[in-house]
């Protein structure tokens, strides 16, 4: 994820919905690298109605997955959905790398990297929802 890399002639929206997109891609496979999938009964897949899935310390994880993982389904989803999606990545993320103790700001590893980049990134489109209202409500920004 480069947040200063640019897309000629795109329209500004429909380049930020496709940075997002591009940048849930680090934690989709955060996230399933967690799940273990030999031992899950649905595979990795969130099921609501199953017991197992209610209980499961994974069900999170999986139900975010199932939620965002083809690239077709996010390219469909409004704007202030992929925000959203984006933003519960971003806690994920921070999450884990506090539990491995890194300093997300001084690290040089992959996932703080990513980290640093994804918060660029949700600065960025505040910046540009505060300048044009066809990118979403911008009454529920945080980061």
């Amino acid at each position: 994820m480069c947040s200063d890399r640019r897309r000629g002639g795109r329209d500004s929206a429909e380049d930020m919905r496709t940075r997002f997109i591009e940048a849930l891609t680090y934690p989709r496979l955060l996230m399933t690298s967690t799940i273990d999938v030999d031992n899950c009964p649905m595979h990795g897949y969130f099921d609501k109605t199953l017991d197992a899935c209610q209980v499961c310390d994974k069900g999170t994880e999986c139900l975010w997955l199932n939620d965002h993982d083809e690239f077709s389904l996010l390219a469909r989803k409004p704007i202030n959905e992929l925000y959203e999606a984006f933003t519960f990545s971003i806690d994920y993320v921070d999450a884990y790398v506090t539990r491995e103790n890194h300093n997300a700001r001084r690290c040089a590893c992959d996932t703080c990297h990513w980290l640093r980049e994804a918060r660029h990134l949700v600065r960025e489109y505040k910046r540009q929802a505060l300048r044009s209202p066809r990118h979403g409500s911008i009454n529920k920004l945080t980061y």
